[in-house]
């Protein structure tokens, strides 16, 4: 009975045995046709995946560095799998990754592709199987970090000082790299700003030619500094020179003292600005010791500023052209209409009585003066007036008060600039009680 149970059994999968396996593998064809049809075999494209540099003490461990040649940092990838992992698939679970320690003899390195999910059902294939490093050695410098700004202040105001803080960087790389590194600096804007700044502010690199250096390998022990501008107003203010010295025996200085420019503008704080009217300048190259003509000097009017001050013109180094006019002296005699010779302020209750000068309608009174020939050609004699003022003469003499009597007082003339007197020219001044002509009637 049991010898026919298993007889049955077997009798079971050995009949038609050919067709049983036939249809076992149509089965299986028609499973992959299904599944091909389903879930079929595709391809995915990734685009700029990060290279990962792995290992890279294997280098930096001998004091030396590297670099991907022509700065390689990211691959494109072609991934092949079913459809369905497919999809699930996204660029950050794509891995490309350069084994530093691993580079050849060229120091050429290959770079890896992987997956974080599904790898084993997946097919890669890089843009790029391998990168070419440059190793050398390692340079470090400390530099001057420069400050500066772009754009224009408010109107009426300029930038004073600009200062970084810290003003030194420290920087490490190849020493190629490092080398090509003239200048580094931190720009900020200062448009439109009337009150001074306090920002932080990126640092760049800058090479010989003036264009930005940006290269990976290079590190900085800071990359950003704290930049303090100030912002001055300013105020245009003019030029007062004083000369020094005695010019040579009839000569004198013939008008102002000229420069150019006449003007120049000032930077600070209003309210320092506020009490400067003018810029005085007294300077050695201004001495007239025994000169007899003209003459220009080169003067520099930088250490004239007043205090807590400067240029407004950062690029003004201060030097101007000075000019002293001098000419020879003349001499000539005025005959000013005596009439023009007149008594002020005379006490009340007096008269004044001034028996030395000539009267009538065509009399004159003569003085001698002197000065440049230009200035004594054009006075005009009828226009000079003679003033004895009797206030002065009385501070002058000493008295409270006046009493009758004759008073030598002198005579004050309405001379132009720079024109002088021979001498001093005084008047005798008789004070008589006035009388009232009502009184004698």
């Amino acid at each position: 009975m049991k010898n026919n149970f298993w007889k049955r059994v077997l009798n079971l999968f050995t009949n038609n045995i050919g067709l049983k396996f036939l249809a076992v593998a149509f089965s299986c064809g028609l499973w992959i046709v299904i599944n091909n049809i389903n879930n079929p075999l595709e391809t995915k494209n990734f685009y700029n995946v990060p290279l990962e540099i792995i290992n890279a003490s294997s280098i930096t461990s001998e004091g030396k560095v590297y670099d991907i040649e022509d700065g390689v940092d990211t691959v494109n990838v072609v991934v092949e799998g079913r459809s369905k992992v497919l999809d699930e698939l996204t660029k950050d679970d794509i891995k490309a990754v350069a084994d530093v320690s691993e580079r050849n003899a060229m120091n050429r390195v290959g770079i890896k592709i992987s997956s974080t999910r599904n790898n084993s059902e997946l097919n890669f294939k890089s843009s790029i199987e391998s990168v070419q490093l440059e190793i050398e050695d390692m340079k470090r410098v400390d530099m001057r970090i420069e400050a500066s700004v772009t754009g224009e202040p408010a109107e009426g105001y300029v930038v004073g000082q600009v200062t970084p803080s810290p003003n030194i960087v420290r920087l490490s790389g190849p020493a190629s790299v490092i080398s090509n590194i003239k200048s580094v600096r931190a720009v900020t804007s200062v448009d439109d700003f009337s009150a001074d700044i306090n920002t932080s502010v990126e640092l760049k690199l800058y090479d010989a030619d003036d264009k930005e250096i940006k290269n990976n390998s290079i590190s900085m022990n800071i990359s950003t500094v704290n930049i303090a501008a100030s912002i001055l107003a300013t105020k245009e203010v003019p030029l007062s020179f004083t000369a020094t010295g005695t010019l040579a025996d009839d000569y004198m200085v013939s008008g102002d003292i000229t420069s150019d420019p006449a003007t120049v503008m000032l930077a600070g704080r209003k309210s320092t600005l506020d009490n400067i009217t003018k810029l005085s300048v007294s300077d050695s190259a201004l001495d007239l010791t025994d000169k007899s003509e003209s003459f220009t000097a080169a003067v520099n009017i930088r250490k004239y500023l007043p205090a807590n001050t400067q240029f407004a013109d950062s690029s003004f180094d201060g030097n101007i052209n000075v000019t002293v006019n001098i000419e020879g002296v003349v001499k000539r005699t005025l005959r000013i209409p005596a009439s023009n010779i007149v008594v002020d302020k005379v006490p009340a209750g007096y008269k004044a009585v001034t028996p030395e000068l000539p009267e009538g309608a065509h009399a004159t009174y003569s003085i001698e003066v002197s000065g440049i020939e230009s200035v004594i050609s054009a006075i005009d004699a009828n226009t000079i007036v003679g003033v004895v003022d009797m206030d002065l003469l009385l501070g002058r003499l000493g008295l409270n008060e006046w009493t009758e009597g004759a008073y030598q007082g002198d005579i004050i003339f309405n001379l132009p600039e720079d024109v002088k007197l021979a001498r001093t020219y005084s008047l005798a001044v008789i004070l008589e009680p006035e009388i009232d002509d009502e009184s004698n009637e």
